[in-house]
């Protein structure tokens, strides 16, 4: 009944790192140069939303230390995308609207994305996620799907024992 009042375990130090590296990761050139997303504030979130949810769907490995990290991460997420909208001047009677909208998209698209990896191959679901959601090109769409694959291959090779303490360079 009061879980709520309990102290999270979750390490600030291991939210931080996850942020950065998921943050250097959507920032990887590649897609941008490519055209699989334009270089927006809006197509830099889709690609933060892409490698985010590879990041979650790890910590999901870890049970309730891994659901409590996700929570932590996704909030620092938030935080950072308010900051970033604020710095774009977007005003602050408009900034609750835009970052609901934002969590809605974000979680959307996680969840989506999340369902294709468990179905199968980018030339299946993963790349009609994508062409849904951000690029509707279905050949770019297919490439960053591609693309994706990779991120996650390097997200996977992540040791279990370092998933709640941070990874290291991806």
């Amino acid at each position: 009944m009061f879980a709520w009042f309990k102290k999270s375990n979750v390490d600030p130090e291991a939210v931080r790192k996850w942020r950065d590296e998921v943050t250097k990761l959507a920032r990887e050139p590649e897609p941008y140069l490519r055209g699989w997303t334009p270089d927006t504030i809006y197509g830099r979130f889709h690609m933060v939303a892409l490698v985010a949810t590879l990041a979650m769907r790890r910590f999901r490995e870890q049970g309730s230390d891994g659901k409590a990290l996700s929570k932590a991460f996704s909030e620092k997420l938030f935080s950072d995308f308010d900051h970033s909208l604020r710095e774009h001047g977007v005003g602050d009677s408009s900034i609750a609207r835009r970052i609901r909208k934002m969590g809605e998209e974000f979680y959307g698209l996680a969840s989506a994305v999340d369902e294709a990896l468990e179905q199968g191959g980018p030339d299946k679901h993963l790349a009609q996620v994508i062409q849904r959601n951000i690029q509707p090109d279905a050949e770019k769409a297919l490439e960053l799907a591609n693309y994706v694959l990779d991120l996650n291959d390097r997200v996977e090779r992540v040791a279990p024992e370092q998933i709640l303490v941070g990874p290291g360079e991806l």
